[in-house]
Parts: C-alpha cells; sequence; structure tokens
C-alpha cells in the first residue's frame, strides 16, 4: 500500500494553524497552560503542568538537534506539527479542533521530515534528564532503526514496508490505541503561518 500524499496539521480554532508552544516566552507559555490544563478534551497534555513544557522544550529542541545531524545545518526555527495522512482522534485533543489537509508535493525534501512514532522518544533516544512522556522506546530499541530516525518522504516511501511501521500503525490502532498509530511530520517552512493566517 502506498502512502497517503498529504499531511494533516491540527490545532485549536481559538489559537489558529502553524504553531509551536516553544516559541512562546517562559510566561507567556505558563499562561497558556494555565488556561488550558482543566480544558475537557479526549487527551489533557497541559494537565500535566510544568513537567509538560520541560519535556516539549527538550524533545523538540533534540528534534531540530537530529535535523542539523541529518542535514548538516540546523533549521531556521522550530517546526509545525502534522501526521502524514490523517487520524482524526487527535481533533479530541482541543476543545474546538480543526485540521488543515496539504499535499506532500508542496514541500522539499529539507522543508518536511518524518518520526515514528513521534519526537517524544527523543528524550529517551539521547539519554536527556527531561520527563519521559508519551510513548518511549522500550528495552530492545536498538533492534529497530526507526528510533531516533529523521525520515525524507523519499526515505519513508523506501522503508516503510520494510521497517514494519505499517503493520505497527495498524495493531495500534486495532487496541484503540493513540500513540503508535501514525507517523509524525516536521514541518520546517516558518512561512507557512504566514501563507496560511495571513
Amino acid at each position: 500500500m502506498g502512502l497517503p500524499g498529504y499531511i494533516t496539521h491540527y490545532f485549536e480554532a481559538d489559537h489558529g494553524p502553524f504553531r509551536n508552544i516553544c516559541d512562546l516566552s517562559e510566561e507567556e507559555a505558563g499562561e497558556l497552560v494555565r488556561k488550558e490544563r482543566s480544558a475537557t478534551t479526549g487527551f489533557n497534555r497541559f494537565a500535566m503542568g510544568p513537567d509538560f513544557l520541560k519535556w516539549r522544550r527538550e524533545a523538540d529542541d533534540l528534534l531540530m538537534r537530529a535535523y542539523a545531524e541529518k542535514f548538516g545545518h540546523p533549521p531556521e526555527g522550530r517546526p509545525y506539527f502534522a501526521l502524514l495522512g490523517s487520524f482524526d482522534k487527535t481533533l479530541t485533543m482541543f476543545r474546538e479542533g480543526r485540521k488543515i489537509e496539504i499535499e506532500v508535493s508542496g514541500f522539499s525534501e529539507r522543508e518536511l521530515t518524518f518520526m515514528y512514532p513521534d519526537h517524544s522518544h527523543l528524550v529517551t533516544f539521547y539519554g536527556s534528564s527531561a520527563p519521559a512522556l508519551f510513548y518511549q522506546p522500550p528495552p530492545d530499541w536498538d533492534r529497530q532503526s526507526f528510533w531516533g530516525r529523521l525520515f525524507t518522504m523519499t526515505e519513508l516511501q523506501e522503508e516503510y514496508s520494510r521497517l514494519g511501521i505499517e503493520k505497527m500503525i495498524h495493531a495500534h490502532k486495532e487496541r484503540d490505541g493513540w500513540a503508535g498509530c501514525y507517523v509524525e511530520a516536521h514541518i520546517w517552512r516558518r512561512s507557512l503561518r504566514a501563507e496560511h493566517v495571513g
């Protein structure tokens, strides 16, 4: 089965698309957590309080490190997040979830990267002291070469089936899971917000 030719960016209607919480100051991010921590959603990551922000900043920093290691130069800024194809259970993370679908063909290989299951596990992969929240590698993670790996679309197309990612996604969805049910996409084109919001 071929990979989807589009990505889906999910966001909170109140805040608009193509934003990264790590671009906020400590004060602004703290205020956002205080505002959102009691929201009734399918999964409220803000309810974790300070641990969520500590993990998120470190995981994002490590994702930027992985980008620099792969391409030989740092990205121009933090990425915006999306999923390859769609996984609309993600809408329940938001009070009023919205989504935008974008064709993969509109990006260069350095403007769009992918990771399975998502970048949360980088704190374990790189041995960070940040809280190991969300989906982390199993003890034998070094036997599965997708952990810690940043893929271009070409690389993902070539290795998706061989690495068993398709089977793992199917198994997680069969168990009505969340993490592990998608391939995470990173949009590195920082102008995208202006292109969509004006």
